[in-house]
């Protein structure tokens, strides 16, 4: 996202996340965790002071999804960002964006099962040189349900601290060490879906949809060797983590937020939960 009072944009950001061996639920099994990511932003400005919004995000999980699975479960997505950042005035301006997205295990030929759209709203008020408020809404048509998130959060700046909240998806806060070395800790929600194809061989899950959530509690240490590249190493604890395969005809009615409603579906396998996990991120950015 532009923030009216941030002075850069991350054009590139990449991540890998490993975790040690996870323990499933009520077994001594345990199974790795692969998570790999990489956001590709490119703003357009305008001479009105607009600027066209396009991109592209890749994401990609591996693990067991249980305790009878002998080989990892690898699901994919890759989500299209179009849109626009209008500027209403020195303080006003609005972030819409379309997210049409394709979320499979790629076992298949692809069916509108593998395919999600969602979109989000942000307005943002630039309160002073230093600050900034943003409020609006994300929704998406998930393999679970219709799911829909407002949005409120804030950016601040000023000296060596930089803040970035919006509620209740994130909330990263970094301080600058020294020149080049910079220090924080952060918090990300996650809550996706995939669908997974009818298939045959080692795999148990055919014909259903995985749905991954996770609260992530983490700190993190940054160093930009060059003028716009940033390495961050980052270490923390995942929080209510599951990967619950359901039916594709079992659905919840409507998701708001953190509520489900209408939420009486049964998994089907043995998941597990909390644990450590150790990021590596670089992104490109570029100073306004």
């Amino acid at each position: 996202m532009i923030a009216n009072a941030q002075n850069y944009v991350d054009i590139l950001h990449s991540e890998y996340t490993a975790t040690p061996q996870n323990t499933f639920d009520s077994s001594s099994q345990t199974t790795g965790l692969e998570k790999v990511n990489v956001n590709l932003t490119t703003p357009i400005k305008l001479k009105n002071g607009n600027a066209l919004l396009t991109g592209v995000v890749y994401d990609r999980v591996s693990t067991r999804l249980d305790t009878t699975e002998s080989v990892n479960t690898q699901m994919s997505s890759v989500i299209l960002k179009m849109g626009m950042n209008i500027k209403h005035s020195k303080k006003w301006s609005t972030t819409v964006l379309l997210l049409p997205k394709i979320a499979t295990d790629y076992m298949g030929d692809l069916s509108k099962r593998d395919f999600q759209v969602g979109g989000i709203v942000l307005t943002k008020m630039k309160k002073t040189e230093h600050l900034s408020y943003k409020c609006g809404a994300y929704l998406n048509g998930d393999r679970f349900g219709p799911f829909l998130v407002p949005l409120f959060g804030f950016y601040y700046q000023k000296n060596k601290l930089e803040m970035d909240v919006i509620v209740p998806s994130y909330a990263k806060i970094n301080y600058s060490i020294i020149p080049k070395v910079m220090a924080g800790i952060n918090w990300r929600a996650t809550v996706k879906s995939y669908n997974l194809h009818k298939g045959s061989g080692l795999r148990l899950f055919n014909d259903n949809y995985m749905h991954h959530l996770s609260n992530e509690v983490a700190a993190n240490v940054g160093y930009e060797p060059i003028k716009g590249v940033i390495i961050r190493g980052v270490a923390g604890v995942s929080l209510g983590r599951s990967f619950k395969v359901y039916e594709n005809d079992d659905k919840i009615d409507f998701g708001l937020s953190l509520f489900r409603f209408g939420d009486d579906r049964v998994p089907l396998n043995i998941t597990f939960q909390n644990g450590m996990f150790y990021r590596a991120e670089v992104a490109y950015r570029v100073y306004l």
